[in-house]
């Protein structure tokens, strides 16, 4: 599992799904429904994926100075980085659209995100850096810092 296609298996696709379950979870009521609830629930919603992204990160950053393989680190940065995009996405495209969205960026990320001449990964491409690369790991955290940010003050988009 930690051989070449491995790492993108771990830290690229593997780490969409706690994006994706927390998009299933939190998005089956009504954004209607949630606009006119008594507390707000899109807040909890989005402190809830904040929380979990941390707690993914604070847990691969201990797994890696435990010793684990340096793909700890970019398991934790990737979780983190979907959980912000997911956290984008919600507000604006509502729970059942940007499940399938968020599914498919990390396959075109994996398209489209290389440099040409195999040179290694676009600035974009933040699933495709290095395990160790701090710029990554400041732009997963910056998305799931933005994300939260953007998903607090957003109410969630009115279907009816």
């Amino acid at each position: 599992m930690v051989g070449g296609a491995g790492h993108f298996l771990l830290a690229a696709l593997i780490t969409v799904i706690p994006a994706v379950t927390w998009l299933a979870f939190t998005g089956r009521a009504r954004g209607v429904t949630e606009t006119v609830a008594v507390r707000a629930v899109h807040r909890f919603d989005a402190s809830l994926a904040a929380v979990c992204a941390t707690l993914a990160l604070c847990m691969s950053v201990l797994g890696h100075f435990a010793g684990v393989d340096a793909v700890a680190l970019a398991i934790g940065r990737n979780t983190a980085f979907y959980l912000g995009l997911a956290l984008i996405l919600n507000p604006l495209t509502g729970a059942r659209i940007a499940a399938p969205v968020l599914t498919a960026i990390p396959l075109v990320l994996a398209v489209g995100g290389w440099k040409s001449g195999g040179r290694g990964a676009q600035p974009w491409a933040v699933i495709l850096h290095p395990a160790t690369s701090i710029p990554a790991l400041l732009a997963g955290v910056a998305v799931l810092v933005a994300g939260a940010t953007f998903s607090t003050f957003k109410p969630p988009r009115i279907t009816i």
